[in-house]
């Protein structure tokens, strides 16, 4: 058990569900930046000059964090990474909710590609970040940040 009652089987489900999910993430916006560019200048936020290089980093930030998170390789540290990027994507889908800008939130292009189902920003895509990002929090508290294949050294 972790300090406030987290167990270590709590924190691996968690980690490897996570992991997995933005391992995928992460591989999806990779396979069509341009896309998640278009998405990205949807939000109206950043200098047009930056959205490609902001595309190609969340995507690449999703992938390794997501990979390092399935390892458990600095879990600590990649959930936190992680916490930091929903905390952006939180506020930014606020941010167009409120000023009522309707458009795709990026978040799963595999659902309307695969499924049929189009995902704009609003209540439902907010919710469901806070919910990872609350998720998220244990790992990034109670987490490992060893390096799994190197014994401790004492």
């Amino acid at each position: 058990m972790t300090r406030i009652g987290f167990s270590s089987v709590l924190i691996t489900a968690l980690r490897l569900m996570l992991g997995a999910f933005f391992i995928m993430s992460g591989y999806e916006k990779l396979l069509d930046l341009k896309f998640f560019s278009l998405v990205i200048a949807e939000y109206q936020i950043l200098p047009s000059f930056l959205i490609p290089g902001i595309a190609l980093l969340v995507s690449l930030c999703e992938l390794l964090c997501g990979t390092m998170l399935l390892i458990n390789l600095f879990s600590r540290f990649s959930a936190s990474v992680i916490l930091c990027l929903m905390v952006i994507f939180i506020a930014s889908m606020i941010n167009n909710v409120m000023r009522g800008l309707g458009h795709d939130c990026g978040c799963f292009e595999f659902l309307s590609r695969w499924y049929g189902l189009k995902e704009e920003i609003g209540i439902v895509p907010i919710a469901r970040d806070i919910l990872f990002f609350i998720l998220l929090l244990p790992i990034a508290l109670f987490g490992s940040n060893r390096i799994p294949w190197k014994k401790d050294q004492k």
